[in-house]
């Protein structure tokens, strides 16, 4: 009989259609379904429906297929078929950070609603988990500063990766996996849900846009209508919403909130650099859970709703950002890379709650003690000016010689397109070399970060067969410059994918340079004078014998030109560009 009746069960759900499938939140609002209820409610949701498909777009490290829900109201499901038929798509992530869950209990319901009467023109992607491997680290006990549920995933991966902080090196097999997910369906708008940590104030979701002049200005303007609609919509259903932001003194408000420029490691950041509005949603995470997960929800009915209102507009501006990234008015001029708070602010009124700074009497410090059944409203300074720091003067093409293949591989997972020289060419090209590379001690998302300083250089070598030529006349020319100019902050330099090139393996012996350091003073007299000035800048370097030797053995033709060099170079002319051949 229970064949028989299970049998009768999935007949009866296909018969009444999507709307009678209920969420496992649904059922239990203090609860996010496993990793395999999870997939199993998505599959029996394209069952359901025929405007609804369940696919994968990757594998973990632990070999958990990554989910991808796709909604069409006329059932286009590939991104060949969408982009043919105009559509506007929305690419919706939860559970980025796992133990977040609550952009998947959300989404699950929304994009069976969407089923139901979801509006004409936009495709949805949705992917109720990212990290697999973390959501299935589950326990009670994974996030101490959140309010529920029960049970949750963990914060990062199985390799101990933060996958918001992965973007742009994309080290994990998840985000590769994500970034082919993005080249081939090219959304138009992008919501990644979050639950932050922090103080304690009304608010039961924040927001993070770039609205601070990282986005081409059209898609800024937009995004500034959008935000304003968003914000009547959240006060109608009752969720009043604020910009995510810091503290200027930790967990204290009335010190002044401060909102900042997105680097290309995080998602939003990223969504920007690839000319495309990103929304990052925060939800409260003293919140309880049931208001978290509402809230993102009416977030997401917010997005839906004005993407439906404008997305002719929305899709027109997307495609002006990308022509404009590959004119060649976007190389002539300066292209920031990093961006510096400043002492600039507004005045606004922030939905706090009471609290005060309480000493401790165990560990010594001060923190804050908040009541949240004391709401209050401070008017607050908002320092939401930040202004660029470091530009970029953006040459023509980049070169990569073929041995950096890691590199190579890399650009390519993030749409670039390449070409390669087919014969071996002797070029006089810019770049630079590093002084004082340091490297951070500690490891950091896997790796050990450096710092340097940089010496322009320009030089002449013959590029071998194969080396890569990156041409910045395309749309991802952000990337591009971010990824490959040494002074962005998430550039392939600073994240160590060339430390190989910052190593010295030839060395001198002390008895071998000093008879040459005499022969070398007394052909040039003046080189004592560098020396003696280049003692005084540094009283450092004056008392280390190795470091004085090394400064002459650098200006003997011993010394490895290629040492601290950069491997990268710098095409400026576009008529070399055109020259080279390339395949």
């Amino acid at each position: 009989m229970r064949p028989m009746l299970c049998t009768l069960t999935l007949l009866i759900l296909l018969a009444s259609g999507a709307a009678a499938l209920e969420t496992p939140w649904e059922r239990d609002p203090d609860s996010t379904p496993r990793y395999a209820e999870t997939v199993a409610w998505c599959r029996q949701l394209a069952l359901q429906s025929d405007q609804v498909e369940f696919t994968t777009f990757g594998t973990s490290p632990q070999g958990r297929d990554l989910p991808l829900v796709i909604w069409d109201r006329d059932g286009l499901l590939t991104a060949e078929e969408c982009r043919s038929a105009g559509r506007t798509v929305l690419m919706v992530q939860a559970c980025i950070h796992a133990g977040e869950s609550c952009g998947k209990d959300a989404g699950m319901g929304w994009i069976r609603d969407l089923a139901q009467d979801g509006p004409e023109g936009i495709t949805v992607l949705f992917v109720p988990i990212f990290n697999v491997d973390g959501h299935e680290r589950f326990g009670p006990y994974n996030r101490i500063n959140q309010n529920g549920p029960r049970e949750m995933g963990w914060r990062v991966t199985a390799q101990n990766l933060n996958l918001n902080r992965d973007y742009i090196k994309a080290d994990t097999p998840e985000m590769a996996a994500w970034l082919r997910l993005w080249t081939a369906w090219q959304p138009h708008f992008f919501v990644d849900i979050h639950s932050t940590d922090g103080a304690d104030y009304q608010y039961p979701l924040t927001y993070g846009l770039e609205l601070w002049g990282n986005l081409e200005p059209g898609l800024t303007g937009w995004l500034e209508e959008y935000l304003a609609a968003a914000e009547k919509h959240m006060d109608a259903a009752g969720f009043p919403i604020a910009p995510y932001v810091g503290f200027r003194e930790r967990h204290d408000p009335r010190s002044g909130l401060r909102s900042w420029v997105a680097g290309p490691r995080f998602s939003q950041g990223y969504a920007a650099v690839r000319n495309r509005p990103g929304l990052l949603i925060e939800t409260h995470m003293l919140k309880p859970y049931s208001v978290r997960v509402r809230s993102a929800r009416a977030m997401l009915d917010a997005t839906l709703s004005h993407l439906a209102a404008d997305r002719h507009g929305l899709m027109e501006l997307t495609t002006a950002a990308d022509a404009a990234s590959a004119s060649a008015a976007f190389r002539a001029e300066p292209f920031p890379l990093r961006w510096e708070q400043t002492d600039l602010s507004e005045r606004t009124t922030f939905l706090g709650v009471a609290y005060e700074k309480v000493e401790s009497e165990l560990s010594g410090g001060a923190y804050m003690k908040f009541d949240a059944d004391s709401p209050e409203s401070f008017e607050v300074d908002h320092y939401a000016q930040p202004r660029p720091s470091v530009f970029a003067d953006l040459p023509e093409a980049y070169l990569i010689p073929p041995e950096w293949d890691l590199v190579i591989a890399r650009l390519e997972l993030h749409g670039v397109r390449v070409m390669r020289l087919t014969e071996p060419v002797e070029l006089t090209v810019g770049g630079w070399r590093l002084q004082d590379p340091q490297w951070r001690s500690q490891p950091y998302e896997g790796r050990h970060p450096l710092t340097f300083e940089l010496e322009d250089l320009e030089r002449t070598r013959v590029y071998p067969a194969g080396t890569v030529v990156v041409d910045l006349a395309q749309a991802a020319a952000p990337v591009i410059a971010h990824a490959l100019d040494p002074r962005g902050p998430d550039s392939f330099l600073s994240w160590g994918f060339f430390d190989a090139a910052l190593t010295r393996v030839e060395y001198v012996e002390d008895y071998v340079i000093e008879p040459m350091m005499t022969e070398m003073v007394a052909a040039d007299p003046g080189l004592l004078d560098e020396l003696e000035a280049a003692k005084a800048a540094d009283p450092e370097f004056a008392a280390n014998p190795w470091a004085i030797r090394y400064w002459f053995y650098a200006r003997t033709p011993y010394y490895d030109e290629q040492a601290f060099v950069y491997p990268v170079g710098r095409v400026d002319d576009r008529d070399v560009l055109r020259a080279l051949p390339v395949r």
